[in-house]
């Protein structure tokens, strides 16, 4: 069995896609008890015992309002703790695949689909940060992958870690009935976090590189969420109201991943497939 090293073992990306490759490769999951990402000293001893083929790297401080309140934090995790990893897996060969972000278009202003060669000035720190970690450990690992994921969600009754995603919200809304909030000027894509896990395994034989990964959406937010929550059983018409206010585009372009046999479903066409297991 080829072995697998995966990072942020305990989180909602991590936790599941540790569980997902368990039978098929050699799985050494690692949460922030087990290894400290910041300390390159650390990383470089596991790496070296552990010896591995490929190296997922799902650690991340994923909430950017936390990212943007502490940026010394993000600084630590989203960038300095990739970079060690990438000199690492530089260092005893392994493959590096790890986790980016569509927050890295979070300043862009154009109304398309946004591909990876586009100039990008994020406007917000987590944004800022996984660019930079995309510099860096290219420059130092020129074999690894960047994806750049986009919104992740599962199911509520997972049994997995959860967090605030697009169908928790809607399970949420539809216990108490409070309405959601859908931008009409925002384009973004969203996932199932299955989707992504799954297509990990074909992502260890890309070049190195930047990717887009996850669904592409030609919907606003407000339309997405009025087709998820109808999806999910409830009524748009009580449960979503338009936000006219809030613009932003954080849609992706996947030319790029398609051209090397990785597709998703568009984003509506990703919730059918997950909400038809909900029943």
């Amino acid at each position: 069995m080829k072995k697998i090293l995966v990072t942020g073992a305990g989180g909602f990306l991590g936790q599941r896609t540790a569980a997902y490759y368990a039978s098929s490769y050699e799985v050494v999951p690692c949460t922030h008890q087990t290894l400290d990402i910041t300390n390159e000293i650390a990383v470089h001893r596991l790496i070296a015992a552990e010896q591995p083929d490929f190296v997922l790297h799902c650690a991340a401080i994923a909430d950017t309002g936390y990212a943007q309140a502490h940026p010394e934090v993000s600084e630590a995790v989203n960038l300095r703790g990739t970079v060690n990893l990438a000199k690492a897996c530089a260092t005893y060969d392994a493959k590096l695949v790890y986790m980016s972000s569509d927050q890295v278009y979070s300043g862009n202003t154009e109304s398309f689909a946004l591909p990876e060669e586009i100039p990008l000035s994020p406007n917000n720190i987590y944004g800022l940060h996984k660019l930079q970690a995309e510099k860096e450990a290219a420059a130092c690992c020129p074999g690894a992958v960047a994806l750049r994921l986009t919104w992740m969600y599962d199911l509520p009754s997972s049994p997995y870690k959860s967090s605030r995603n697009l169908l928790s919200n809607i399970d949420a809304a539809s216990h108490t009935g409070t309405p959601l909030r859908g931008a009409t000027h925002e384009l973004r894509g969203i996932t199932s976090v299955w989707e992504v896990i799954s297509r990990f395994a074909a992502c260890f034989a890309l070049p190195g590189g930047v990717y887009n990964y996850g669904c592409e959406n030609h919907l606003n937010t407000y339309e997405t969420l009025c087709q998820a929550v109808q999806l999910f059983g409830a009524d748009p018409a009580t449960l979503v109201i338009a936000d006219s206010e809030f613009c932003r585009n954080l849609s992706i372009d996947t030319t790029k991943l398609r051209s090397f046999g990785i597709s998703f479903p568009n984003t509506i066409e990703g919730l059918r497939i997950a909400l038809a297991n909900k029943r």
